[in-house]
């Protein structure tokens, strides 16, 4: 067959103890457990082939063959034909297609007539696919009802693997690895201000472009020693990015409407460690999101997330959960989200956890931290009391013992 079909060896390990990372890896052995198709949706470089491959290795099917083909090669071929001879070569191990979003239309339908033959008790192989963030996110929001990638949507489990500008915290980590695990790095070495900006930059093309650029500087730096000058040279687009925001949040973006501007009101939780009353934080409760003004909510999907959250804040919450209850995809939500409250979906929860939690602190001053840990949704007391002084700037009981004495 002239199509691209290899064999995968055994997955490379993730690199990094970011949250976000950790979160990712909790997804995979999860989805590994299910044998239902998986769709997985990420930027260039963000690590989908990797994803595809644990989640073959965590899967009961690990000791089969995992086959890998680019559906960028299927050009002109029978999209039904190929898709046999692969199920025939991996028998009941794994077939990953990537960058589903070439099929063309035609090869798409023979795809969806053999896709829901699949059942979870018939021996067949495992089927994940992949595609790009922007291109699932373009099919979601232009609601493309015949689009493959939309299709895929409701056919199978998906997995959004995240971006390196959400977990920077991984990127020293990642460049240690690289430079154990490649001999012509080993030797580079970086100034303070030089990781700096590293971790400061966005890395649009994700850690396949870290890779390069460390590649890069070996050959064209004559000193091992990298500085921050060194790389303003070499890669200009670095310079001018800004710097983590406190607590990996990233900061409100300006307001584009009425109902913007009361969702940013909602969850903000500003220059809270300065102990000045405020008329948004001070009160007994801040209004529900579900009370918004209709004639505000921008789309109804939104809205039916906001409630949802309203009313299960407390509780273990994902974008995929939330985004099931809105009748859209978590791709088209968190779109949304960020468009709409100006905050990421995660972001937007956790600042009302953080609020929530505030207000429990200020009420009662015998309040024990652990039991407002639990009461606003977070299983683990380290991690709340890390993003409650990230976000209010004083850690819980810092803050309670304060707001009692005045």
């Amino acid at each position: 067959m002239s199509t691209l079909v290899k064999l995968t060896p055994s997955a490379q390990p993730w690199i990094g103890s970011s949250d976000v990372l950790f979160k990712l890896k909790q997804q995979i052995q999860h989805l590994a457990q299910c044998d239902l198709p998986i769709h997985i949706v990420g930027q260039p470089g963000s690590g989908k082939h990797l994803a595809a491959c644990h989640i073959h290795e965590l899967s009961k099917s690990h000791s089969e063959d995992m086959i890998v083909s680019c559906v960028n090669h299927w050009q002109g071929q029978c999209a039904a034909t190929l898709l046999e001879e692969l199920v025939n070569r991996a028998q009941s191990g794994t077939i990953y297609l990537k960058n589903i979003d070439a099929l063309t239309q035609v090869q798409a339908e023979s795809i969806k007539d053999y896709w829901l033959t699949l059942s979870p008790q018939s021996p067949a192989p495992r089927l994940i696919t992949s595609t790009s963030a922007e291109k699932q996110t373009s099919a979601d929001t232009h609601m493309q009802s015949d689009s493959f990638l939309s299709w895929l949507h409701y056919h199978c489990l998906e997995l959004p693997i995240p971006p390196l500008y959400n977990r920077k915290e991984d990127i020293i980590a990642l460049i240690n690895h690289y430079k154990h695990t490649c001999k012509h790095l080993a030797k580079l070495q970086f100034q303070g201000p030089a990781l700096e900006v590293l971790t400061s930059y966005d890395w649009p093309h994700n850690v396949k472009q870290l890779k390069r650029c460390l590649d890069k500087l070996t050959f064209l730096c004559e000193q091992p020693e990298i500085t921050k000058q060194t790389l303003l040279t070499l890669f200009p687009a670095m310079e001018n990015k800004p710097a983590p925001t406190k607590g990996n949040l990233i900061p409100l973006i300006q307001a584009e409407s009425d109902f913007t501007q009361a969702m940013q009101t909602l969850i903000a939780c500003d220059d809270e460690h300065s102990y000045t009353p405020s008329e948004n934080l001070d009160g007994a409760d801040f209004t529900p999101l579900s009370q918004l003004k209709p004639v505000n909510k921008p789309h109804p999907a939104l809205a039916r997330a906001l409630q949802y959250i309203d009313d299960n804040f407390k509780k273990p919450l994902s974008l995929s959960e939330v985004a099931s209850y809105a009748c859209v995809s978590p791709s088209h939500l968190s779109f949304l989200f960020k468009r709409y409250v100006g905050q990421s979906f995660k972001q937007t929860l956790l600042r009302i956890r953080i609020k929530t939690a505030m207000t429990l602190l200020r009420e009662d001053p015998y309040s024990q931290v652990t039991e407002v840990c639990d009461d606003v949704g977070f299983s683990d007391l380290s991690f709340f009391v890390r993003k409650f002084k990230s976000v209010v700037g004083v850690s819980p009981g810092a803050y309670r013992d304060h707001r009692t004495k005045h």
